[in-house]
This record gives C-alpha cells, structure tokens and sequence, in this order.
C-alpha cells in the first residue's frame, strides 16, 4: 500500500500541486495510513477495496412533472480502500456501535454536534432496519457509517456521501457463487463457508455522508433566526421525528432516504463498466491526452484495468482487464446501431483476453496495442456508442424459483422479467469529479414514481422516504403478499390408554416440542420489489425469495486464456499494483483500485 500511496502523490503532482504541496500531501497521507492500520482491530494484509468516487451534483427540476419536488443527482458508489483512505482517522472519538438486530450493526462516526449526531445516528438505526427486514442473513453485517464535512471551508461540495463495499472477493470452490466475477464482502460473507476467516475486513459496507449538505442550504434557515453558529435547526437533510422541523421543506432531502439509497451501493449494486480513458477528469485521460490520436479513439468502455508503477517514481503500466462485479454478470445492451442485444459477460471475457507486459504494459504503448485491436477495442467503443443512448441497457433477472413470490404473483412474475437502468449520459462530458460506473449503477428515470424509486441516480426533494413509499405503492393493482415461519416452542399433550386389571382409562402426558407458524406480510419497503429482484438475482436470500443461500446458481464459462495466468504473475511480481490474491480460503481478494480513484480521492476532500 506504500507505493499505492506514491502512485496517488504522483498524480497528483504531475496534475495539481506543486511539488512541495505534493510533498505534504504524501507525509501526511502515510502518516495517516500508518494510523489507521494501528487502530484497526481487524488488520488486513491483503488490502485489496477501492477508493470512493464522487460526482457534482446539480440541481434539477421535480421528476415525472412532478411540481413540488425537486431532486439531486447521486454520488459514488466504487469501492474503497481501507489502508488508504479511511474515513476512521478523520475522528477522535471511538463509533457509536449499535446491534439493529442480531445480525446488522451500525458503527457511526459523528463529531459535527451532539443533538444533530443523534438525528444521524437514528437515521442510520432506521435505514439498516429496513435492508433487515426484507433481507435475510446467515451472518452478521456491519455498517460502518461516517457523517462528516467533505470540504471543510475550502470548497464548495454538493455531493451526498457514497456507499461501497469494504472489500471484494472472488468466491472460488463455492456452488452458490459464479468464481469469473467479484463479490461484495457482505454477501460474499452469507455464500462462504468461512465464516471466522481473518481476511475479512472488520466492516461489510461503508457509508459516509457529507455534512455540507445541510449546511448548504443554510441560506433556506433565515425563517428560523440561525445566527451563524453551531448547526442550523433546518438544513439540506431533514430528519423523521424530528420536533423541530416536522414537515419537509421543499429544498430538504429525507436523511433516511439518502443513507438507504448508499447502502444499497455499499451491498453490491455497482458495476465494473465505465469510461476510464475519456473522462476529461480522469488522470488516465491526462496521462494519454495529446498522445493518443485521435481523441476519440479513447471513447471506449470496458471493465476495471489492472495497473501498476514499476517504482515509486515510475510511469504507470496497464496489463490487462479485471474481472467484473456479480452486478455486471446480468446487464444485456443493446446496439441501437445494429438492433442486436447483447450480453455484456460475453463482452467482458473477451476484453479480458487481452493483456500486455514489460515494455508492451506501458500505458501509452498498451493503449495504441488496443485500439489497434479490431476485436476487443471495436466491442469497447461499440459499448460506449450504445451506453450513450437512453434506455440501451437491462438488468436481467436470474431464473426464478417455483416458491418464490416473484414466481407466484402474478403481477411481479410479468413485471419482473428485467428492469431498464440508467444510460444516456455519457454526451454530456460534464466538469467534475470523475465517478467510474455511476451511471449503469442506478435504475433508469423512469422508476422515479414508481416503488423502485429508490436507486434512480437522483434524490427527490421535499418528501419523505415514507410519503414516497405510499406514493409508490398506491399505483399497485394489489398488495403484494408473502408468509414468514416462525419456529416456536410449544407443550405438546401425548394421550394413551392404560389399563389396570379389568379397567382401562384414558391418561396423558407432556413433552417440550416445536411448531412452524406462518405470518402474514404485505410488502411495502423502501427496497421496491425491483431493487429487492436484484439483490436476489447477485445471491441474497430475501422474504420473497428465501434460499437460505443454498441456491445452486448458472455459472458462466470463461473462455481459457494465457492472460488469466499472466495477471496471475502480475499480482506477485509487484507491491505497486492493484490487485492481490487470498489463497489460503480458496477467494481471491480483488483490489479494484485504478490511480484515478486515489486523484479523485485528493480532489474531493479538496486538498488543492
């Protein structure tokens, strides 16, 4: 992880600080990583999570025609680091641990002010109680959420938070994982078979917020006299049960709904898929502009690269392409271009057929070795055509079971064949921070009234979580139902016959025994029956669909390649790399963590 942390400094000095700055920046930056190895109770000597990214956030008109509502767009949702950035070392003070139920934890870490940390922490309680209720577990996962300022005073910062994954595995051995994709630590918990093993990460899921959000719309509190100090009793978040701000304002975003949204991010519904060399705020983009020509020959999509720095001060290489998420292994596009839907794994197993070493591995020399490769990099640029067109890509669900509840309500078994995500926005090559797979990570606009309304990339203003889950569900034709068993404990009376000389009678007996109850439910959750399908289709075992993750899942097949084995020998050649392998449990401990993420790292937490 030091020469990870080289690699940031690199960057960053090359594109934003000055030399000196930049040497600040790296003291300071080990020292930090240094510090929160210490404190962590969990060490991990396979650090392998990736750094969050985050995104402007515009303001836009209501949804749908919608005229007393307006929405902000979402944040990021890639996964972080926990020896390079952790959020952790931002506090002094120890989380505020609390058991929502047996099996999900929170751990917040709040400093901003006592009374706002208990409306955070009551939200945080809330949300994760909603994932417990329609979700179930076989083990425990652990939230690790932080509330805090993103840009203290040095700039202006409209992003939400982010929600990522601790960590990521390759399930190997394992019949219930497909082993050709990565899995989120909090379901690669509930499908491996070790349970106790010292290489998970301490925490499943990380949620931070931004604070500056609040206080951003200090300029909307002037009914409520705030003098300036401490933290307004109206702000950005509004906060159920909270006395003093009992109805939304129009320009208040519902906290739970925002923590809700990252979770899910943070639970695995991201993807691997993105714009890495175009993006004008990608460092990979900088690293290759004037040197690739045309421009345009860099308007391609593929998965997650491996790269390395040969030295701390050496120049960048790319080696090949990484495997993708569990998310990604159900996305189909369509090619408007040939009126030809796709399978996007097909896509990803070919690109990660091409890799490069030595001298070849350079970023320059591996970017012209692809570009002039007819067959992956013709795919690539044909994903990025197709992903900048609306409604071009679909999450496929995965087969159904006969007792699931998609299966037998009629009105889930038609709507639930597929649900659309979000494309289309590729074109507009906004300024900002530079967010990898945002877009295919959320549910298209379309879904923005409907009870799936919680993953479309923009916040609704001015309702709450629970007036739009009303909203949603009231368009239903009727109440989607499921039964849950509950095993309870119970007298059972044995009676027998016993007969003394000529007279028989009739005795009994009392032994401790067990019944089966079925409860009734309708489901109305914040999690729509969409967003809960997803879930399922990466492998969560759900009240409509309960496999007690023992669900025999459809594996792809891979096509063999000499490049699995050169990436391979790429993990263990260097320790400025991006990727690293757990061998000892049979999982492969993927490190999603392209330079990009480490530079947009610096950038959000305003370090220029």
């Amino acid at each position: 992880m030091y020469y990870n942390s080289l690699f940031i400094i690199l960057f960053i000095s090359v594109y934003v600080c000055h030399l000196t700055q930049a040497q600040d920046i790296k003291r300071d930056l080990n020292k930090e990583t240094e510090d929160s190895k210490q404190a962590d109770d969990h060490p991990s000597t396979t650090s392998s999570h990736s750094i969050p990214l985050t995104t402007d956030i515009e303001l836009n008109t209501a949804l749908s025609g919608d005229s007393d509502s307006e929405s902000d767009n979402d944040d990021s949702t890639q996964t972080m680091n926990q020896d390079i950035y952790n959020s952790k070392s931002l506090f002094t003070t120890e989380p505020r641990v609390t058991n929502v139920t047996s099996l999900v934890q929170v751990n917040l870490y709040c400093e901003v002010d006592k009374e706002h940390c208990s409306k955070v922490h009551n939200s945080f309680v809330s949300a994760a109680r909603h994932f417990s209720e329609v979700v179930n577990l076989k083990r425990k996962i652990v939230f690790q959420a932080s509330y805090y300022s993103f840009c203290s005073n040095q700039c202006s910062n409209g992003t939400f938070g982010w929600g990522t994954p601790s960590s990521q595995f390759s399930l190997k051995s394992v019949d219930e994982a497909d082993a050709n994709f990565v899995y989120p630590q909090a379901l690669a918990r509930q499908l491996s078979a070790y349970a106790g093993s010292n290489n998970w990460v301490s925490y499943d899921v990380i949620v931070d917020i931004n604070h500056d959000i609040h206080m951003n719309a200090v300029n909307e509190t002037n009914s409520d006299n705030w003098n300036g100090t401490g933290i307004p009793t109206r702000g950005g978040f509004w906060f159920a049960n909270d006395t003093n701000n009992a109805t939304i304002e129009e320009y208040q975003v519902d906290m739970e709904y925002v923590i809700l949204h990252q979770m899910l991010h943070g639970l695995g519904m991201s993807s691997s898929w993105a714009a890495y060399f175009s993006d004008t705020t990608s460092p990979f983009q900088k690293l290759l502009s004037g040197l690739i020509e045309p421009e345009d020959n860099l308007k391609i999509m593929t998965p997650n690269p491996y790269w390395y720095v040969e030295h701390s001060t050496g120049p960048a290489y790319l080696t090949g392409f990484q495997q993708s998420s569990i998310f990604d292994k159900f996305l189909y596009l369509f090619i408007p271009a040939r009126n030809q839907t796709v399978w996007l794994v097909d896509y990803s197993f070919d690109m990660q057929g091409f890799c490069l070493k030595d001298d070849d591995a350079f970023i320059v020399n591996f970017m012209n070795s692809f570009i002039n490769n007819a067959t992956q990099s013709s795919k690539a640029k044909t994903v990025y055509v197709s992903m900048s067109m609306s409604k071009t890509l679909t999450f496929e669900f995965s087969p159904l079971a006969s007792e699931s509840v998609y299966y037998t309500n009629a009105y889930l078994n038609k709507t639930y064949q597929s649900i659309q995500l979000m494309t289309g926005t590729l074109s507009a090559d906004k300024q900002g921070y530079y967010r990898p797979g945002i877009s295919t990570s959320h549910l298209d606009d379309m879904y923005a009234n409907t009870t799936d309304f919680l993953m479309v990339h923009s916040f609704v203003k001015g309702k709450t979580l629970s007036r739009l889950v009303e909203e949603g569900y009231s368009q239903l034709p009727y109440p989607i139902e499921y039964n849950t068993s509950t095993t309870i404990p119970v007298n059972i009376t044995n009676y027998f016959n016993v007969t003394v000389g000529n007279y028989t009678y009739l005795n009994s007996s009392i032994t401790a025994g067990e019944k089966t109850v079925l409860t009734k439910h309708v489901y109305r959750s914040p999690i729509g029956p969409g967003i809960l399908r997803i879930l399922e289709s990466m492998g969560y075992s759900t009240v409509l669909t309960n496999t007690n993750y023992s669900l025999h899942v459809v594996k792809t097949t891979k096509p063999p390649s000499t490049c699995d084995d050169a990436n391979n020998n790429f993990k263990s050649r260097s320790t400025d790399s991006s990727s690293t392998t757990v061998s000892s449990l049979g999982l492969s401990q993927f490190d999603q963590l392209p330079c990009f993420y480490l530079f947009v790292f610096f950038i959000t937490f305003c370090i220029i």
